[in-house]
Formats: C-alpha cells, sequence, structure tokens
C-alpha cells in the first residue's frame, strides 16, 4: 500500500521563509531610496518589477559609515555609484516650461512713462527682399493719445486703421497676422513689440525699447 506524504506544512514554511526575504529586501530598498532622495534632493519613483529586479547588498549596519553616495541618473556629476551594484532610476520627464525673456532688470515703465500725448509711433514689419536683395518693409503709423496708441494709417493693412491699444504688442502681432492671411509674409513670428516700434528724437529714429531703456537708467541713477 503506497503511502500519501503532505507536502503542505514544507511548502507553507518555504513561502514564509519567502515572504520575510521580500520584506526585508523593500525595507532595504526603501531605506537606500529615502538616503538617495535625501542626498540629491529628487523624489524616486520605484515600481514594484524595478523592486524586484534591482540587486542589492545587504545594507550596512548603522554604526558603519557609508563609503560614497549610490548613482542616480539625472543627479549631478558629483553622485557616483558605492555600495554594490549602481541603482539606477529613470526620473519622470518634466513638462517643458514655455519660453520666458529674461529679466532686463528694468522697472515696469508704461508708454505714458517714455512717450508724450500726440506723439506719433511708426510699428515697422519686414516682408521680405526686393529684386536687388534688399530687405523690404511695410509700416502702420499711429497716435499716442495720452493713454493707447491708435492706428491712423497703414498701406497693407487697412483693417488695423482705428485699433487702438495700451500694449503695442496686441497691435503688432494683429498686423502680422492680416499681413500673414493677405500672403503678403510667409509665416508668423514673435519678438518683444517695443523692438519694432520707433519714434523721432531730436533728428534720430529711436524704438520704444531703446527708449524705455534710457528712462529706466535714468530711474536708475536717481534712486
Amino acid at each position: 500500500m503506497t503511502s500519501t506524504v503532505d507536502y503542505t506544512p514544507i511548502v507553507l514554511t518555504q513561502l514564509t521563509d519567502l515572504q520575510v526575504r521580500v520584506t526585508k529586501q523593500d525595507a532595504v530598498i526603501a531605506a537606500l531610496l529615502s538616503t538617495v532622495e535625501r542626498l540629491s534632493g529628487q523624489t524616486i519613483t520605484v515600481s514594484d518589477t524595478m523592486r524586484t529586479s534591482v540587486p542589492l547588498r545587504s545594507h550596512q549596519s548603522s554604526d558603519r559609515p557609508p563609503r560614497g553616495r549610490p548613482q542616480v541618473a539625472g543627479a549631478g556629476a558629483g553622485a557616483r555609484a558605492q555600495a554594490g551594484k549602481p541603482v539606477r532610476e529613470r526620473q519622470p520627464i518634466r513638462e517643458r516650461q514655455p519660453f520666458k525673456a529674461k529679466d532686463s532688470g528694468y522697472p515696469s515703465v508704461s508708454l505714458s512713462d517714455v512717450l508724450s500725448k500726440d506723439e506719433p509711433v511708426t510699428i515697422q514689419v519686414g516682408v521680405g527682399k526686393d529684386a536687388d536683395g534688399k530687405f523690404t518693409y511695410t509700416s502702420a503709423l499711429a497716435v499716442f493719445d495720452g493713454s493707447d496708441l491708435l492706428v491712423t494709417e497703414c498701406p497693407l493693412v487697412s483693417s488695423l486703421v482705428g485699433v487702438k491699444s495700451s500694449k503695442p504688442g496686441e497691435i503688432l502681432y494683429k498686423f502680422i497676422d492680416e499681413l500673414k492671411s493677405a500672403g503678403h509674409i510667409k509665416r508668423t513670428f514673435t519678438i518683444a513689440p517695443w523692438k519694432l516700434c520707433s519714434v523721432e528724437r531730436d533728428g534720430k529714429t529711436m524704438t520704444l525699447e531703446e527708449v524705455r531703456s534710457i528712462h529706466s537708467e535714468s530711474l536708475k541713477a536717481s534712486a
């Protein structure tokens, strides 16, 4: 008569031992991640698959000093591999921030700070090259009424006449869009609006950007 051996206790013992080992490994990984995050100043996310697939040596006892910093992908050149094999983590991709112009360091300046009432302003946009290869431009003429720029003339975009705004950029980009729609330029573009607006001062043509810079520097000097 064949006897039947019950392996259930043995299997349960092995499963219990395996579970204990996994629990200890998770504790080791958590301790290492905490150290890496503290040293690198970055938050690291590790998937369950990564936890079970990355080989790690037993962590050192608390009374023994670490030999170095573990290598972390995305950290600086100073982060080097140390205890055991390096733990390489893929950092989450951060959304790209929109481009922002560098702060010029100038205080905020409005049109009324740099323009006189009824002073004419020319808004000029390049429309390509002529037959001789020279750049050609078209303009919109505006007048500052004390608070806004009012467009009075615009040969290529008649719909712009009568448009007014305290922000030169609003007029400029509407001008550019209409030039593109009418086929005068092939593509739109972005630029600091004050660089394409100009005035006549003492017989010299100056952009509003230049006028603003002079005004801001004088404010700094008198501060």
